[in-house]
């Protein structure tokens, strides 16, 4: 939104209120006034009432009615389509809308209803509302093939910091895999950059340099081409897999059986990759 129309709202909300909503001072900025304070917290009541009406009229509807999924963008392409094509199969055809992007975006987006639900980490923005538990993803290294890392089984985040890494370059996600390296008590060499997973993991197959991830699926991605996963030594903080909504115990037929479709993929890959495991 350019900043005229910004400019254009906020007049159009002082005609409406019929007091100054912000006052602008020269050297302060823009703060908001009291009456500004009661036309906010009018307007928050306003749209939590408008997103209760959407929610209660969505949670009537039935196995076929269209789906709105939010999920942090890597989850798409690892486990999202997987688990919508059982569905489909399962249940028979539904529409799907499915936003693949950043944590906080997608709790903005669940806030104003434009999605039903949020498949992200547990990984700082608190959402205001049902929380389901998926599951767990612990740290892992991803390296080249011809590597010298990949002639092991299990490395530590040490060793990842002898040649540059690849990192996944997005809110809240880079500060965690930063501070995953600090147990190793050295900073990684930076070499790529990329917001795109699928990027990421095309640039180690490239030989930019290894990366950390966390979602081992069940059977290679077709883009992890010329690369290996690997355990890491140390014991890291995984990260809880959460679907977040508005609807509570009120949730339509299909995004119930959506989250149980996700907490049956995650449990299966962690169950496969752990035979795996075992018998290496």
């Amino acid at each position: 939104m350019s900043q005229s129309s910004v400019l254009a709202a906020i007049n159009a909300a002082e005609i409406d209120a019929g007091a100054r909503i912000f006052d602008r001072r020269k050297g302060r900025g823009v703060i908001v006034t009291a009456a500004g304070e009661r036309y906010l917290s009018a307007a928050q009541t306003l749209l939590a009432a408008e997103r209760e009406f959407h929610t209660n009229l969505r949670a009537s509807s039935t196995q076929a009615s269209p789906l709105r999924i939010g999920c942090f963008a890597p989850f798409g392409p690892i486990m999202i389509v997987d688990v919508l094509r059982k569905l489909r199969s399962k249940i028979g055809f539904f529409e799907i809308t499915l936003l693949e992007t950043d944590q906080v975006t997608l709790k903005h987006a669940l806030s104003r209803g434009e999605i039903d639900v949020a498949v992200v980490y547990d990984l700082g923005s608190d959402f205001d509302c049902s929380v389901d538990y998926i599951g767990r993803a612990s740290p892992h290294a991803m390296v080249h093939i011809d590597s010298p890392l990949a002639q092991f089984d299990e490395i530590s985040m040490g060793d990842l910091c002898d040649a540059p890494i690849s990192l996944l370059n997005l809110p809240q996600t880079t500060t965690y895999l930063m501070t995953l390296f600090e147990y190793s008590g050295r900073k990684p060499i930076i070499g790529f950059r990329s917001g795109n997973y699928e990027t990421v993991i095309q640039a180690v197959g490239a030989g930019f340099g290894s990366t950390v991830l966390n979602v081992w699926p069940a059977t290679p991605r077709p883009f992890e081409v010329n690369t290996k996963r690997l355990r890491l030594r140390e014991k890291l903080p995984a990260l809880n897999i959460i679907a977040a909504d508005h609807y509570g115990a009120n949730k339509p037929p299909n995004l119930i059986s959506f989250i149980d479709g996700l907490k049956s993929h995650i449990m299966n890959s962690q169950n496969t990759v752990g035979k795996t495991k075992l018998s290496q």
